[in-house]
């Protein structure tokens, strides 16, 4: 059967091939923690475009056109953590035990999407901090005084997205813990106590101080 418009756009026998095939899964879970892990990538793609887009308009001073842009970017993240949910449902620890055989020492901190979609949110604050100067304005007096909508609204999404950020986090230490308890050794050599430690590793650091100072 010749292929479709469809499929010939999507490359879509391309990207199935990449799949096991149910004669190879070693599990039923299998399918859908490759799967997860697959469709993540993508994800972490088109977030990652949108982040180029939003530094992109900060620099413009389209502080609205970067605020909307951040904020798909977060939305995409909570599909991400969704993901990780689905598979703390539908995956047995015991098949995760055959899984993870299978993957070596491979983990999600590997992928090259991921580590860049940390590195393009860590570059917004530079512009970010640039326009305060520009507007003659604190974070903290953002953060406590009216005016300045655009700022304010752009200073809003990047709380957001570092939440979602760290919402995805918090999920993936539940994932392990529902695997592989909090005292086995994981896929890089430690425990959950690494995982544990790393939560809270803010995007935008500042943020969260002014915050603190704010309340002091």
């Amino acid at each position: 059967m010749p292929d479709t418009a469809y499929e010939n756009y999507l490359h879509a026998e391309k990207i199935l091939s990449y799949q096991k095939s149910e004669d190879e899964l070693i599990c039923d879970g299998e399918r859908d923690f490759q799967g997860v892990q697959q469709e993540s990538e993508f994800i972490w793609t088109r977030i990652n475009l949108l982040l180029k887009r939003t530094g992109t308009c900060i620099e413009g001073e389209d502080l609205s056109g970067a605020t909307r842009l951040l904020e798909q970017a977060a939305a995409l993240w909570s599909s991400l953590t969704a993901k990780v949910e689905e598979l703390l449902w539908r995956l047995w620890p015991n098949d995760f035990q055959k899984i993870r055989k299978t993957i070596g020492s491979g983990s999600t901190s590997d992928s090259p999407r991921y580590r860049e979609s940390e590195r393009l949110a860590k570059s917004l604050w530079g512009p970010f901090t640039a326009q305060l100067e520009k507007s003659t304005v604190t974070l903290k007096q953002l953060l406590g005084t009216e005016g300045h909508d655009d700022l304010r609204a752009l200073l809003k999404a990047m709380m957001w997205y570092d939440y979602r950020v760290q919402e995805f986090a918090i999920a993936h230490i539940y994932l392990v813990l529902g695997k592989i308890g909090d005292r086995t050794v994981g896929l890089k050599g430690g425990t959950t106590d690494y995982l544990v430690k790393r939560q809270g590793n803010f995007l935008f650091p500042p943020l969260w101080d002014s915050i603190n100072e704010l309340y002091q």
